[in-house]
């Protein structure tokens, strides 16, 4: 009874800690809510519109005040919608000077919400087409507020009986340098040179070869952004390429609106110098701790063999493409080649090593300046935030460079400086505990003594 006791009442110490732990990781988020986000309509020169917005935060949240300003309307080339402050918004479609509000500021309480009126008036003489900017409304700073979130009201305002005009202009082609296993990227870059603004619109790519014929043909889905007059936005497309002989290369790109009239089109040239071979084709396989497994991507390139036991519990993992100008920088003095990939499917790390074996390109060896033993497959450490990188076996007969290791993570081939030394991969594993994962532990003992009791 005097141990149960004992047990008891450390469980009474040990809930309550755990409570706390786990209130203090979580991360506080104001999150503001608008209706009314988001105003388009035709009025005539010399109107007045009023659009209301409802701003509110939840229950939950802490006392908050909100700022609201207008702002020019600007484009990132994502085509996402950005604040432009008044000196740098001089479009001439630019809506910002027609527009005030009834407040700009409010102070909301938890659980409440607020009105606020734009009044727009569109002068007399103010031009043909549409007049754009953008509602800001965002949280001041304030105590217990770790993270704040900010809404854009876009405003779209068509000058009512008018010409609209809807022309673009393509400024620049560009396709990606040509690397073996890695993705050729087309961009395409637009600029709105009409008075109008156009949604969903598409970019079609096609690629043929010097005799003419169809190598790819690729869309992009169409844009849910609208394109506002003079902003500049891109589309990229990494077309559906397989292995490319010795050559040169036409891709022509066009652009199209929603009813399918092309606003422009361009064409450009690419030489393949070395036999192109794409990216690595994703692919899985199911792992379970009483089996060994093989994953090999479809062309062979690249084979991870887990052991028997890797695993302690049934998970599926993951070979896939990742782009190289995706890539955290390399460690000083290194550079990486031209392979990279992604095994994925696991949070932690593998109870027992696996081998990964991978086929090196001649881009690679060339960015090892025709050395093979130079090259070391790495992997990116997330939790150090750094790369490692491991001891290599190459072989040069078929072109191989393999290693063990414990970590599913983002991998390339790496060239290291001299100074650079790889990292064993054996190394005794750090233990990590948090303070939660202990007092959760602590208390699944005490309740087994009070049951073995």
């Amino acid at each position: 009874m005097k141990k149960y006791s004992q047990t008891y009442n450390l469980a009474k110490i040990l809930l309550p800690a755990l409570v706390i732990v786990l209130m203090l990781s979580a991360v506080p988020v104001l999150a503001i809510s608008v209706s009314g986000a988001k105003y388009m309509g035709n009025i005539s020169p010399g109107e007045v519109a009023v659009h209301t917005m409802t701003v509110g935060i939840g229950p939950g949240e802490d006392p908050t005040d909100v700022q609201v300003e207008v702002m020019g309307f600007g484009q990132s080339m994502d085509k996402g919608y950005t604040t432009l402050d008044p000196a740098n918004d001089l479009s001439s479609y630019t809506a910002r000077p027609f527009i005030t509000l009834d407040k700009n500021t409010l102070h909301l309480e938890p659980g409440t919400t607020q009105n606020i009126n734009a009044n727009i008036t569109l002068p007399k003489n103010v031009g043909a087409g549409g007049r754009y900017a953008i509602i800001y409304i965002h949280a001041l700073p304030g105590a217990g507020k770790s993270f704040t979130t900010a809404v854009i009201v876009p405003v779209l305002i068509t000058d009512s009986g008018t010409a609209l005009v809807e022309t673009g202009s393509i400024t620049n082609l560009d396709v990606s340098d040509v690397t073996i296993g890695q993705p050729i990227t087309v961009t395409t870059t637009l600029q709105n040179t009409g008075n109008y603004h156009y949604y969903r619109t598409v970019n079609e790519v096609l690629v043929t070869d010097a005799s003419g014929n169809t190598i790819a043909t690729n869309s992009t889905p169409p844009s849910v952004y609208a394109i506002i007059p003079g902003n500049t936005v891109g589309f990229i497309i990494q077309p559906d390429i397989k292995n490319l002989p010795l050559g040169t290369y036409t891709v022509n790109s066009k652009v199209l609106l929603e009813d399918g009239r092309v606003l422009d089109n361009k064409t450009t040239t690419f030489a393949v110098k070395t036999v192109y071979i794409p990216p690595v084709t994703e692919s899985s396989i199911k792992l379970t701790p009483g089996s060994a497994g093989t994953l090999v991507s479809p062309d062979g390139r690249y084979t991870v063999l887990f052991p028997q036991g890797s695993v302690l519990g049934d998970v599926v993992v993951t070979l896939k493409p990742y782009s190289r100008d995706k890539l955290q920088p390399a460690p000083a003095g290194a550079t990486t080649g031209a392979t990279s990939f992604e095994i994925s499917g696991l949070s932690g790390l593998l109870s027992k090593d696996a081998t990964v074996r991978v086929t090196y390109s001649a881009d690679d060896l060339a960015a090892a300046g025709g050395d093979p033993s130079k090259m070391k497959l790495s992997y990116y450490d997330t939790a150090k935030n750094e790369w490692t990188m491991l001891p290599t076996q190459v072989n040069t007969q078929d072109m191989t460079l393999t290693t063990t290791t414990n970590h599913l993570s983002v991998w390339a081939v790496m060239i290291p400086s001299s100074a650079a030394t790889a990292v064993p991969t054996k190394a005794p594993l750090p233990v990590v505990v948090s303070v939660g994962a202990l007092i959760a532990a602590a208390i699944v003992s005490c309740c087994f003594t009070r049951h073995r009791k």
